[in-house]
């Protein structure tokens, strides 16, 4: 199910629902993020029941970043659009 959509720079984003609770959680996944070529920006509403992740890409799969995510321990899966 991809459910990206694309900005008015032509970038799309990415959108998910995690488990990423607290700043300890940002310090871990952001490496990760930062290091993966495509992932332009990034960020975690923590507030939200959802813990939204919003990621704006050039051409990364969703299964690329849920990856990522888990591979660090966290809960994470697509939201729909």
């Amino acid at each position: 199910m991809n459910t990206a959509y694309l900005t008015a720079t032509g970038r799309e984003v990415l959108v998910f629902r995690t488990n990423i609770r607290f700043k300890k959680d940002l310090r871990q996944i952001g490496p990760v993020l930062e290091k993966e070529p495509g992932v332009l920006k990034w960020n975690v509403d923590r507030e939200d029941t959802d813990k939204v992740l919003r990621i704006e890409s050039m051409q990364v799969a969703p299964e690329t970043i849920i990856q990522l995510i888990s591979r660090e321990g966290f809960f994470c899966e697509e939201l729909p659009g």
